[in-house]
């Protein structure tokens, strides 16, 4: 009885079975904190790691949303391993300028069920401004006669194709003005066209030291155009050393800085093969020289029309400036895909000439001051060269040794030399390429190359002349020349997006 009244008195199972009702409640209180412990730091981790993804979706060459949540996407999960919680939804999308992006993710509690119902489910919301350079592009384009046929044809498709990628970027933009497009197209010559005939930076007076160079007494070309009832073809010749690979302004005050209409003389008559004789010698002089730079006889009508079946130029002084015009920097789109389709094959290479006339266009400074200043925050100055041929200044069979183009003859030496052979002379203008590509990549314009069925030589100056090796593009059927656009398109596009 003693031992029953004993154990009815004994109060420790009950203090036990009290602390395990009390203790259970503090369990599960203690495992729910490490639960919204783990849940805010799944929050946070989500946040950090959808910043990061936006960030780098922004930074990448998409602007489409398909695109950006491919990219972001897939920077969100790498972002997110090793994390306790797991990605459940995200979303990334273009809105205007910015990449908007949101995320969901779920965290397993250790006491689901007991104290909530399913998972913990976190969110975040992350945007991005795409910081954006503006892009001056000029289109350095060979339309030499080599380009004719297919060549041709492939090139325009090409570089319309480029101008449509660039113009849905442009739309794409929130900012003014994002793309502009210049072209240059050339030859042995470049056309500014007849519109600048009056303009202060083309030699109205004769006063560039070029003049002095053919014509027996110092002659302004506009005045024998004139005499002769013949309108200026809108061509311009090469400036000389050193302004044929310098931006430097043209300034009536330095003469040779000017812009020196093309004139191809009259060749003489006799003496030999010449390929652009139109008007009679007049002088009786047996110099050739002098029967070919006689300028009395600029006063009458040309006396032989059309064509030259030997060179496919026209007679008279404008021989070799049947070329298309320059395009300035424009975003006028139609009008660039217009110029593309206007674009014809004619004349020999000369490479340096184009892509000066394409830095011109994008230059700060005259004849057009078009493109914005050097070192201009968040705006980018592209080129893009492309040619069919190595640079060309042909021999021939009579004293000029040349037929004339934008460097004149070559015994004016002109180019550095005054005789030499083929490879001399092209070892002359590939010097001058070099220079010229040299002082525009100090400007930081950005330089793309494109080689198209060159089986001759090597492509050791147009490699170099890129501003990077993947900057050059040898093309070896012309066919693969939209491909090689669109390439180039998508990095320019690239450009754009600051890192």
């Amino acid at each position: 009885m003693a031992r029953l009244k004993s154990f009815g008195g004994n109060r420790r199972g009950a203090i036990a079975v009290q602390a395990a009702f009390v203790g259970m409640p503090m369990v599960v209180l203690t495992m729910g904190a490490v639960d919204i412990a783990n849940g805010s730091a799944a929050k946070t981790r989500l946040q950090d790691a959808l910043d990061s993804a936006a960030l780098t979706a922004a930074r990448s060459a998409q602007f489409t949303d398909a695109g950006l949540q491919s990219i972001g996407s897939q920077a969100l999960a790498a972002n997110m391993t090793g994390s306790h919680a797991t990605v459940t939804s995200s979303s990334f999308k273009a809105d205007g300028n910015k990449v908007v992006a949101t995320a969901k993710a779920k965290v397993t509690p250790i006491v689901a069920g007991i104290w909530m119902q399913g998972d913990i489910v976190v969110g975040a919301k992350a945007d991005v401004t795409r910081s954006v350079n503006k892009i001056e592009l000029a289109l350095v384009l060979d339309t030499t006669g080599s380009m004719k046929g297919s060549k041709l044809s492939n090139l325009k498709t090409a570089s319309k194709n480029l101008i449509d990628t660039l113009s849905a970027a442009a739309e794409r933009s929130v900012e003014t003005d994002p793309v502009k497009i210049a072209i240059a197209p050339f030859s042995m010559t470049v056309k500014v066209g007849t519109a600048y005939r009056n303009s202060t930076w083309v030699d109205q007076n004769a006063a560039a030291p070029i003049n002095d160079q053919i014509f027996a007494s110092h002659a302004n070309r506009f005045t024998m155009l004139s005499n002769m009832g013949v309108s200026w073809g809108g061509c311009v010749e090469s400036r000389g050393a050193p302004y044929d690979t310098q931006d430097t302004a043209p300034s009536t005050g330095a003469p040779a800085t000017l812009f020196t209409p093309y004139f191809a003389p009259d060749e003489p008559s006799s003496g030999g093969t010449y390929y652009n004789s139109y008007l009679p010698d007049v002088t009786n002089s047996s110099n050739w020289q002098t029967r070919q730079g006689y300028v009395a006889k600029y006063n009458r009508a040309p006396a032989t029309t059309g064509t030259n079946s030997s060179t496919g130029y026209t007679y008279g002084p404008n021989s070799g400036c049947q070329l298309s015009p320059i395009t300035r920097l424009t975003d006028d789109w139609d009008d660039l895909k217009d110029a593309v389709d206007d674009m014809v094959a004619v004349g020999d290479t000369n490479i340096p000439l184009g892509l000066m006339w394409g830095w011109h266009l994008l230059s700060p400074n005259a004849p057009f001051a078009d493109g914005r200043a050097y070192n201009t925050p968040k705006s980018t100055k592209v080129v893009v060269l492309m040619t069919d041929g190595e640079n060309t200044m042909g021999s021939t069979g009579n004293n000029n040794a040349s037929l004339y183009n934008s460097l004149g003859y070559i015994w004016q030496n002109r180019l550095g030399i005054a005789s030499g052979t083929t490879a001399q002379r092209k070892a002359a203008m590939d010097a001058k390429l070099t220079a010229l590509c040299t002082n525009m990549k100090a400007q930081q314009i950005v330089i793309y190359t494109v080689r198209v069925e060159v089986s001759s030589g090597d492509s050791s100056v147009l490699r170099g002349c890129a501003s990077t090796n993947d900057k050059f593009y040898d093309v070896q059927d012309a066919s693969q020349l939209n491909a090689v656009f669109n390439a180039i398109a998508g990095s320019i596009e690239n450009l754009r997006i600051l890192k």
